[in-house]
């Protein structure tokens, strides 16, 4: 079995102009690689999302063949979803995953249901902007309670 860090993707700012949540993402999981460099980086997101976080992670010093990228996904559900047949092609079903905290527990829900170990692994994040940390909670507090209230397929 092996393993692989999954780092969810962010919003850009534009094109090739990654935004602070997937600049500390994509750094978050490239220190957790230094830990753990007989892992395989999977970066997704689409718009991208994934090129970026290969970008910064290759800065960080993660090799290039390290790294596999899911360019596709435009929501969690299609990182999770896109992301799967990739991990079980390389026989990986325990991921580290790599997202903000706020975001950690619908992610893990839906890595989890797609059949993978999932320990979740957040960045430090200080809060600038209470408003934006409340508004950020309550959006993913409803987008839970969508995952929770959906039928599994």
């Amino acid at each position: 079995m092996s393993h692989a860090i999954v780092i969810l993707g962010a919003a850009m700012r534009g094109p090739g102009m990654p935004g602070p949540a997937l600049i500390r993402r994509a750094r978050h999981g490239a220190d957790l690689w230094q830990t753990m460099p007989d892992s395989v980086i999977l970066a997704s997101g689409g718009m991208g999302e994934a090129e970026a976080i290969t970008a910064i992670c290759r800065a960080a010093g993660v090799p290039e063949a390290q790294i596999v990228q899911e360019p596709q996904s435009r929501n969690t559900a299609q990182n999770i979803a896109f992301s799967a047949p990739i991990l079980a092609a390389r026989s990986i079903d325990a991921i580290t995953l790599v997202t903000d905290y706020y975001h950690l527990p619908r992610a893990r829900l839906l890595a989890r249901r797609a059949g993978l170990a999932v320990t979740p692994s957040a960045p430090p994040h200080g809060i600038a902007r209470p408003h934006r940390h409340v508004w950020l909670v309550m959006r993913e507090a409803a987008a839970l309670l969508a995952v929770l209230v959906r039928p599994q397929r």
